[in-house]
């Protein structure tokens, strides 16, 4: 039971192990898209060829479950193995993408137009380039099954013999990656021909094929016809004046991608100060709208004063001839009053004594004094409620 325990746990770290790759992944691959310059592209490729390659080690753990008996739901596993087997897809288009475009636009372009000698040279190295990938994927599938025999073994324990034998065939494809490789940079170079490449074809694809075989011996004179050392020493110089160029080539397109992204930040630069301005004389446009609007409303009122005072006069004066008119009737009617009264006492006179008749004279006299002291008391407490008036309305202006 407890074994069963251990090797769950084990299963379940690797299956976030390899969640957590696939997130970095990810991750990468949208860098490697998004890159800005060459230069940044090719170190993004680089991380993500060193994250699939730890991919890859943990779909071989999964595979050797997978095959096993000791696992009864293999469902999340497989789940697993088919996502790392996506992603290796996904990455091996990439690079073939890349190895493409770096290959030459001249050897594609020829290629399209029915070179048959580009196309040939072109199908050798795309063949070199299947054999690195499958002698890669063995080695892998050894390191992680090494692994996988550390992880059993107890500490200071032997080296187990399968353990040797792995690393004894890591070791051997180590050697033919190395060979291939030189191969195809010589191939690249115009150092080997094609026919050179396709001489070791059959040898090299019974190595990677068969070399797992009980029965399997290798050659080890496979490359020795092609003196791939003397080739290799013999165009030093070529491949430091290509490395020398490349090297240039790239300095110049680093430094083009820099003049570019400088010239656009003057030009975002340049189109900010345009709309700071704008925005600023939009400002100022407002403002002196804003005041001419204040201005005028200040004229309006301002003349709405002044017609209200000049109206309040017109009413005060009409007000106050109105007041003298009246004043002036009742001052008619009270010297009507007055004559009717003297035309009745002096017919009463008559029949009086003269002290009574002197009497009724000044009573008719101090009755007419007494009526234009009201109506001049009466005018000037219109006057002053008028004044009262005008300044409240313009202390409220």
């Amino acid at each position: 039971m407890s074994s069963a325990k251990k090797l769950q746990g084990e299963i379940d770290r690797v299956l976030k192990a390899v969640a957590e790759g696939q997130e970095v992944f990810e991750e990468i691959w949208q860098k490697v898209h998004e890159a800005s310059t060459a230069a940044q592209k090719e170190k993004f490729e680089g991380e993500l060829k060193t994250q699939i390659k730890k991919l890859q080690r943990l779909r071989e753990q999964i595979k050797s479950w997978i095959t096993g008996d000791q696992v009864k739901d293999k469902q999340p596993l497989m789940d697993a193995r088919k996502r790392i087997e996506s992603d290796m897809e996904r990455f091996k288009i990439c690079e073939k993408e890349t190895k493409t475009k770096a290959y030459s636009k001249d050897g594609l372009a020829a290629a399209n137009n029915n070179d048959p000698e580009t196309r040939a040279r072109m199908e050798a190295r795309e063949w070199v380039e299947g054999c690195l990938d499958q002698l890669q994927t063995q080695k892998d599938a050894h390191e992680a099954e090494i692994e996988v025999i550390r992880s059993k073994q107890k500490k200071n324990s032997k080296v187990s013999e399968r353990e040797t034998e792995l690393n004894e065939c890591i070791e051997r494809h180590s050697y033919h990656v190395d060979r291939l490789e030189l191969i195809l940079r010589l191939l690249d170079n115009e150092n080997l021909t094609v026919d050179d490449v396709n001489s070791i074809k059959d040898d090299v694809d019974y190595y990677i094929q068969s070399n797992t075989d009980p029965d399997f011996q290798e050659d080890d004179t496979i490359y020795d016809a092609l003196n791939l050392d003397e080739l290799d020493q013999g165009g030093m110089d070529v491949l430091k004046t290509t490395k020398k160029e490349k090297e240039a080539e790239k300095e110049r397109r680093e430094k083009e991608e820099q003049e570019r992204e400088e010239a656009r930040r003057r030009e975002e630069a340049r189109k900010l100060e345009l709309e700071k301005k704008r925005k600023a004389e939009e400002e100022k446009r407002q403002k002196e709208e804003q005041r001419r609007q204040l201005e005028a409303e200040r004229r309006r009122q301002e003349e709405e004063r002044r017609r209200q005072q000049v109206e309040l006069h017109r009413r005060n004066a009409e007000q106050l001839r109105q007041q003298q008119e009246a004043q002036r009737q009742q001052e008619l009617a009270a010297q009507a009053a007055a004559g009717a009264q003297a035309g009745a006492a002096g017919g009463a006179a008559k029949k009086m004594p003269e002290p009574a008749a002197a009497a009724k004279g000044m009573g008719v006299v101090a009755i007419q004094q007494q009526q234009q002291a009201q109506a001049q008391a009466q005018a000037q407490q219109q006057a002053q409620q008028q004044q009262a008036q005008q300044q409240q309305q313009q202390q409220q202006q």
